[in-house]
């Protein structure tokens, strides 16, 4: 079976409650489940790095990237038997593990849907993370942005 022409597979993923948000699968190198007590906490980090896991033989940064972007925090008060899903994003040859609650479904997607993000529509704290939105109001995240926060300057 031939691709879609002109469209791209993206990513559908929970970020809490009823907000999904999508991301270029090509963008992507692995997902998994994980639990809090897999990921070791690093001290004096801000409050969406979650920390460090052993991924590959290699440390991997992990981000609750709700929080990150305005929400709640994922794992409430460290319930040690919740789990949620990570995905691994790759930019620049870094990969960065970004804690959602769930991944739903991978969709095709025509990039020339993906509409421009207005502050309007968006609260200040998720703009600088989209690279737009589609017409049924998902938002599309940038994992250059993403990386580049200057809170996950991390190294």
């Amino acid at each position: 079976m031939f691709p879609p022409a002109d469209k791209q597979k993206f990513l559908r993923f929970g970020l809490q409650a009823e907000n999904t948000a999508l991301i270029e699968v090509a963008d992507t190198a692995a997902i998994f489940q994980v639990t809090p007590a897999e990921i070791l906490p690093v001290p004096q980090m801000p409050s969406c790095v979650l920390g460090i896991y052993n991924w590959r033989s290699e440390m991997l940064w992990t981000i609750d990237l709700a929080h990150l972007l305005g929400s709640p925090l994922l794992f409430a008060q460290n319930n040690a038997a919740a789990s949620a899903m990570v995905v691994v994003i790759e930019v620049d040859n870094q990969y960065l593990g970004l804690v959602v609650a769930e991944v739903i479904d991978i969709e095709w997607y025509d990039l020339a849907e993906i509409q421009t993000p207005s502050a309007k529509l968006f609260t200040p704290e998720l703009l600088p993370f989209m690279q737009g939105y589609i017409s049924d109001g998902s938002i599309v995240l940038d994992p250059s942005a993403i990386a580049q926060s200057p809170l996950l300057q991390l190294t």
